[in-house]
């Protein structure tokens, strides 16, 4: 009896001691972008910059010259989709807390536009009127190659990995961004739907409009490490030269 109950005490000290070595087992550090580039950061016990890629989507509005929320276009329908690489560099080596952030984002924004409405270019000079007709459906949308920058506050968890390797992240940890971005405009393209005698009918116009090709504005996000609500306000005008002086204005998530 003594013997099977001294085997039994032994089975469950080896498998406890096994079950505890796990445990204690490190995950080696994770893969960044920029090991591609320089494999002598897989060694380093911290790094001072590193990468994510993100995406975001939300809402997006042209405001200004009177024109308000849902006045020309539609609030629902109207969107901004991002996806980027974003680089993150501690600007204290000993400290977390504020990083200055800093990457290349393709971003598309629509407007549904309301009341029958189109985009119309002549003599150079680009204007919001009346189609003539009805239609079933009316959107403007640009693509837009944007670069960000951001001041990003808040300290991020620091894990440790295998081999003494030690990194920030963690998706807990609560951050705020202030900065904005600049770019340039890649494609401006306006689409129509209407019926016409008994068929469906979609027209694509492409770059036939008078844009302000250069973009800047300002930018805002606050949220968790992985995932924050942003806001972006356009500081140049839509089109250029033209009576339709409005900016771009972005409500939405990120995840990254």
């Amino acid at each position: 009896m003594k013997t099977n109950l001294l085997l039994i005490i032994t089975v469950i000290g080896l498998f406890n001691l096994g079950y505890a070595q796990e445990e204690n087992e490190l995950e080696d550090a994770p893969y960044d972008f920029l090991d591609l580039f320089d494999e002598s950061r897989r060694d380093q016990e911290t790094v001072m910059t590193n990468t994510k890629l993100y995406v975001g989507f939300g809402f997006n509005q042209a405001l200004g010259d009177g024109n308000g929320i849902g006045d020309d276009y539609r609030f629902w329908g109207s969107g901004v989709f991002d996806v980027g690489l974003e680089f993150s560099t501690r600007l204290k080596k000993e400290d977390d807390f504020m990083r200055f952030n800093y990457g290349l984002t393709m971003r598309i924004q629509s407007l549904r536009i309301n009341d029958d409405k189109v985009f119309s270019t002549f003599n150079n000079v680009t204007r919001l009127e009346d189609a003539g007709f009805d239609l079933d459906g009316s959107r403007f949308t640009q693509v837009s190659i944007l670069t960000p920058v951001h001041l990003e506050f808040g300290r991020r968890d620091l894990k440790d990995y295998e081999d003494g390797i030690k990194r920030y992240g963690g998706a807990k940890p609560f951050v705020v961004g202030v900065g904005g971005y600049i770019g340039l405009v890649s494609t401006s393209s306006q689409e129509i739907k209407y019926e016409r005698e008994g068929r469906d009918v979609t027209n694509t116009l492409t770059n036939d409009f008078k844009v302000n090709n250069f973009q800047y504005g300002l930018s805002v996000y606050a949220g968790w490490n992985d995932s924050q609500i942003f806001a972006t306000y356009g500081l140049n005008d839509i089109f250029k030269d033209s009576p339709v002086q409005q900016q771009y204005v972005t409500l939405g998530v990120r995840f990254r």
